[in-house]
């Protein structure tokens, strides 16, 4: 869907181009045109990718209705031409490039528009790239997964018997399938293109011998904890919960100085950075606060940070003096009557959130990481979760893998659901993985308001 967004996007540049051509040889009045500046267009090309990014434009698994397709790229072409309006006298863009930059969006959410309906009518439709599966044995986690694939691109069809661990009873209508049988002439037939292997039951050697001859055949091969976690993006911390086990978790990049400098900088300069551009909002949000709830205006919470240590998170106060003088420490609740009036405004635009700035320009947070909690939350916890304090090992962020991918936890249940997102997050943390993230939270930020 991408390269055929690029492929239509430059067409699109063109017709434009060749649009201003046109009105140059023909129009009568030739000095209200101005030359056109092609660097622009190219600066629209980029935001134009970013915005739709942003707006989920390239999650298009399920069938949707195409008045949401055209207005989603209609808000998209909008959005991007504000921006390029917005930077206009910034790069010094003439009035004639804008009117041409306009008509280049009119025809990109066009070709969009009708890409996507092929695109979800020919490839999503398409029997071709529905991937059959096959587990090898058969554990709690497969049957996991073989819920999750319920509604996916994937089909399973069997289980192969691996070993006396290994052996797959009661598979309901799905074939069971021993390896000692025509085991190649099966996986033919029903086009296997996908094995997905054990991991907590003793396969035979035969069975493993196989499996590898058809990963150099060209299988797609993988341990069901590792699909497990490319499939859902988060970790199987059930998988060790049920075996009462505590997993290593690879904290690698983490001790790694490039990655460890690098990031501390991008936090820095750019909390510095943002703390200087949003300086005018603070100063009407202290206002506004301070004239209709009192002082004070902002709020310090004592939560956990790297290695248990813990700091004062700073936030605007959003809800009343006192709130937790009666009841103690609670769950953030959507209909939480402790909240004011502007706290409400404040926590749907985040705004509640600008403070972290500073906890991000001394130290206390980055950019990226787990967001932090309070101690009392944490230990409850870790009462159903023992290992739940492995997510202290880096420090906390603002935003985070779970927060992109998960809404407000509201219960323990909830937090070791997110817990499974952190701890994906830990394994696989780069400075590309943090970039992802947090062009994420800006989609999560346009697409899905806060409490």
């Amino acid at each position: 869907m991408f390269l055929g967004d690029i492929v239509l996007i430059f067409l699109a540049v063109f017709l434009s181009i060749a649009l201003y051509s046109f009105f140059v040889r023909f129009f009568t009045y030739k000095p209200l045109l101005r030359p056109l500046k092609p660097y622009a267009f190219y600066m629209a090309v980029v935001v134009h990718l970013v915005i739709l990014y942003v707006f989920e434009m390239y999650e298009m698994r399920e069938r949707y209705e195409k008045l949401h397709i055209l207005t989603s790229l209609a808000s998209v072409s909008c959005i991007s031409f504000l921006v390029m309006f917005a930077l206009a006298k910034l790069i010094r863009i003439n009035q004639t490039t804008m009117v041409y930059i306009f008509a280049f969006f009119f025809i990109t959410t066009y070709f969009l528009y009708y890409w996507r309906r092929i695109f979800i009518k020919v490839f999503l439709s398409s029997r071709y790239f529905i991937k059959h599966v096959l587990f090898v044995g058969r554990d709690f986690l497969t049957d996991e997964i073989r819920k999750l694939m319920e509604h996916s691109d994937y089909k399973v069809v069997g289980f192969i018997n691996s070993g006396s661990s290994g052996k797959v009873e009661d598979a309901g209508k799905l074939k069971v399938i021993d390896p000692d049988s025509d085991l190649d002439d099966f996986i033919k037939t029903q086009k296997i293109r996908t094995l997905i292997v054990t991991t907590d039951k003793k396969h035979s050697l035969k069975t493993l011998k196989k499996v590898y001859a058809y990963k150099f055949r060209g299988l797609e091969v993988y341990s069901s904890d590792y699909f497990y976690e490319i499939f859902t993006r988060k970790f199987p911390i059930t998988h060790f919960l049920k075996k009462d086990e505590i997993p290593y978790v690879n904290l690698d990049p983490f001790v790694n100085m490039f990655f460890k400098n690098t990031k501390r900088i991008l936090d820095f300069s750019g909390a510095l950075f943002l703390l200087i551009v949003f300086s005018p909002v603070f100063l009407v949000i202290w206002i506004i606060i301070r004239a209709m709830s009192g002082n004070p205006v902002f709020y310090l919470q004592e939560r956990l940070g790297f290695q248990e240590k813990p700091f004062k998170l700073i936030k605007f106060r959003t809800m009343i003096k006192g709130a937790e003088d009666d009841k103690g420490p609670q769950w953030a609740d959507k209909e939480d009557i402790r909240v004011t009036r502007v706290g409400k405004i404040l926590r749907k635009t985040h705004l509640d959130e600008l403070p972290q700035l500073i906890n991000v320009l001394i130290g206390d947070l980055s950019f990226v990481g787990p967001r932090p909690i309070r101690k009392h939350f944490a230990d409850l916890i870790e009462q159903q979760a023992p290992f739940y304090s492995l997510r202290f090992m880096i420090k906390p962020g603002v935003t985070g893998w779970a927060q992109v991918h998960y809404d407000y936890g509201g219960t323990v249940e909830g937090h070791i659901d997110k817990f499974q997102y952190d701890l994906y997050y830990i394994k696989r943390a780069s400075l590309f993985l943090d970039l992802f993230i947090i062009l994420k939270t800006l989609q999560t930020v346009v697409r899905r308001p806060a409490y």
